[in-house]
């Protein structure tokens, strides 16, 4: 059972830039987070940045949506990995307010439900966590509207902290959290495995209702709803629960859909009526049913079809909206007899420029219908929230909602010294990448202008940085565990692609890498080290053909998610590749010869799936490499022998960047922990340093209100003096500039 009594204490400063400090609401400080919040040590300096999301537009899961029962403009959006994000009417913009999260908490980014009290607009609660086997789960409660946290440290009867999965299957379901609209001291959550919990002081303490049917991995609590005098559960692959005693007994509903019953999202009438949607996938048994005088009653608008988001209108009971799941252009019904008909809303929506035709029809998250103007509509979907201003109007317009929420997830993203050229080339997930012209407006298009896939590997030759290819894949018939091969090659800063005629049999993902130098034809030479089992191979007229290496292992990228780098040019010697290999020991392996052959060169390194490896620019030989959780090496003989750098304890992620005013050395950008503080930090002396730069100055370009700890991938703007990008798993791509010496913006 969980404790019964609160502490509280400061644990970090990790709320929205501006707006205050979270603190914990458990036992015990996390250590590391105690660690990432404490003040800059002597031997560091916090440098001013100013940190902004490149303008993308979105794309990603937005599972819920609730608006306040009293105060419309109070609205909050749940993700699936891009945290919570809040709605600020006046700006007419989303807030991200899960930012501030440490390393050692950044599951909480999957935001498994949240829910509001009645009675005040400010207080908003949260339950966090991204995946089942993560033990970081926990209930935050904020009384600022989300501007500073509190964690409750809630545990399950065996001890462990609460089991929580907002990026698990059915996180599209109802509300698991609920605040009782009678009396909002009392809340309650339903966990996916782990029971029911409740809390009569408003969330100060909770207890376990142990009388609750037991969990397992078919049978997870889908939503809590709180009714007149009722409390109602709903259990995937079970159906309904009602308890008439607080929670200490329950009841199943009898009767309702065929087994087995899936139920999926719930609204309740002030008369107490029950309307609840039901999914079962293959048998397409789902449905629409009401529930009322304990009697249930199938209401649904097209037979045979999935149901999942469902929305009542808080000005008139009788009107409601479902919607099938996926939608279609004809999957959203509207009923203004409490169910008794329905009438199909069309779905005509504007788009952010680059969202294919098909953006609406995706997975289906939340309706919200606004309680002072119930004709203004809200949705929510797999590229973000749109809104219809009256839902009523035969030719209504849904217009995306989405200036400040990103969630892309990134794998790679790269900056190309081209004068005049693109800010930044991406590649991420589902939607391919894309071409930043500018890091404040949004693209236009992606590579492939529209069709589904991933791009996980880019490199561009250092000389002729217009020069630039990527690999990925895309879903077949079976989805990602049936990926087709996907690569193409540009020759003019991105614009435009040549896809790759004849790929390795087989390549999908990996990483590619190309020469320093050009080779007679003006090409250079290309090496894909594709994920799984196919082995690299190399391209020398690019990407129509390509030949198996020799010597090389295969198996340097596993898994498509697995944020590793394992290939890279030297970026001076146009005949040297490199590439580590993991799984019996971390061993470095060097070509000479363009990638023809391949030797190791170095063994006893980390051995970790989590690496990325980069050569320094514009000095032969000078190979870095870093290992999530372990140290920072670096190579100044080609890969032959590999040292510790000096002060970093923990390096995630690091990048190179242009040099500072007065140097010609590149800057370097490092993600993990240096002189035992936790962020991402500058130095503009290390790479001049020889060896292991014993003695670089490190500062601090983190903060602790955009502590960037959900980094995939780092990249400094060679051209710019301090700027840096940094492409996340779920919160799209921050960049960062000097405060002090704001770079100008073209």
């Amino acid at each position: 059972m969980a404790r019964s009594k609160a502490l509280w204490g400061a644990i970090a400063a990790l709320g929205l830039a501006g707006c205050g400090t979270w603190q914990v609401w458990a036992e015990s400080r996390p250590p590391e987070a105690s660690q990432a919040s404490s003040p800059v040590s002597r031997d560091l300096v916090q440098a001013p940045y100013e940190w902004r999301n490149v303008a993308i537009g979105g794309m990603g899961f937005v599972t819920g949506i609730v608006i306040h029962p009293q105060d419309p403009e109070v609205v909050y959006a749940r993700t699936d990995v891009g945290g919570l994000f809040r709605w600020e009417e006046g700006e007419q913009r989303w807030v991200a307010l899960m930012d501030g999260l440490p390393r050692s908490q950044r599951s909480r980014y999957g935001i498994e439900s949240v829910a509001l009290d009645p009675t005040d607009p400010q207080t908003v609660y949260v339950a966090a966590g991204m995946y089942l086997r993560q033990d970081t789960s926990d209930i935050l409660r904020s009384r600022d509207g989300g501007r500073t946290w509190e964690a409750a440290g809630l545990r399950s009867p065996t001890g462990k902290p609460v089991r929580m999965g907002g990026n698990e299957e059915w996180r599209w379901a109802g509300e698991r959290l609920a605040v009782d609209p009678q009396n909002s001291q009392k809340i309650y959550f339903g966990s996916r495995l782990d029971g029911l919990y409740r809390s009569t002081n408003g969330g100060d303490s909770w207890q376990a209702l142990t009388g609750f049917p037991a969990l397992d991995e078919k049978a997870q609590i889908a939503f809590v709803e709180v009714g007149p005098e009722v409390l109602y559960v709903g259990v995937i692959n079970q159906g309904i629960y009602a308890s008439r005693d607080d929670g200490q007994t329950w009841q199943r509903l009898a009767g309702g859909p065929p087994e087995p019953q899936r139920p999926q999202q719930s609204a309740i009438a002030p008369d107490g009526t029950l309307y609840v949607t039901f999914f079962q996938r293959k048998d397409r048994g789902g449905g629409v049913w009401r529930y009322r005088q304990d009697r249930w009653q199938d209401i649904t608008p097209k037979a045979n079809k999935d149901y999942g988001a469902i929305a009542l209108d808080p000005t008139n009971p009788q009107t409601l909206l479902v919607s099938q799941f996926p939608l279609s252009p004809k999957a959203l019904h509207r009923s203004q007899d409490g169910g008794d008909s329905w009438q199909p809303v069309a779905l005509q929506a504007e788009r952010v420029a680059w969202w294919p035709d098909w953006h609406l029809y995706t997975l289906m998250g939340g309706l919200a219908i606004d309680p002072q103007r119930p004709q203004r509509v809200w949705l929510t979907n797999g590229f973000g929230v749109l809104r219809t201003e009256d839902i009523t109007q035969p030719r209504r317009a849904w217009q995306p909602i989405m200036q400040g929420l990103e969630e892309l997830v990134t794998f790679v993203i790269k900056s190309p010294p081209v004068p005049g050229g693109a800010d930044l080339l991406s590649g991420v997930a589902d939607m391919d990448g894309f071409r930043h012209l500018s890091r404040d407006r949004q693209p236009t298009h992606t590579y492939d202008r529209g069709t589904f896939g991933d791009t996980t590997g880019l490199d561009f030759s250092e000389a002729d940085p217009r020069i630039v290819a990527r690999v990925g894949s895309f879903p077949g018939p079976g989805g990602r565990e049936d990926s087709q091969s996907r690569g193409a090659y540009s020759s003019d800063n991105g614009r435009t692609w040549t896809p790759f005629e004849q790929p390795p049999p087989g390549a999908v993902n990996g990483k590619i890498a190309l020469s320093a130098t050009l080779q007679a034809n003006g090409k250079p030479v290309m090496v894909w080290a594709p994920q799984d089992d196919v082995y690299p191979h190399r391209s020398l007229d690019g990407g129509r053909t390509w030949q198996p290496v020799k010597g090389a292992p295969n198996r340097t990228t596993l898994q498509l998610w697995f944020p590793s780098q394992a290939i890279a040019s030297d970026r001076v010697d146009g005949q040297v590749f490199y590439l580590y290999h993991y799984g019996q020991g971390g061993t470095m392996y060097r070509s000479d010869d363009s990638g023809a052959t391949w030797r190791p060169v170095a063994k006893g390194l980390p051995d970790s799936h989590k690496h990325h490896l980069q050569a320094r620019p514009g000095q032969r030989g000078d190979l870095w490499l870093s290992f999530e959780g372990e140290a920072l090496y670096r190579s100044t003989d080609a890969g032959e022998t590999f040292e510790k750098v000096a002060q970093i304890a923990e390096a995630d992620k690091f990048a190179f960047g242009g040099p500072a005013p007065g140097r010609t050395n590149p800057t370097i950008f490092v993600y993990g922990i240096i002189n035992g503080q936790e962020g991402l930090f500058r130095s503009d002396d290390a790479t001049s340093l020889p060896g292991p730069a014993t003695g670089a100055t490190w500062r601090r370009i983190s903060t602790t209100e955009q502590t960037l700890s959900k980094v995939k991938f780092l990249e400094g703007d060679r051209r710019v003096f301090g700027r840096v990008y940094v492409g996340t798993g779920g919160r799209g791509i921050f960049y960062g500039e000097p405060r002090a010496r704001q770079a100008p913006r073209p």
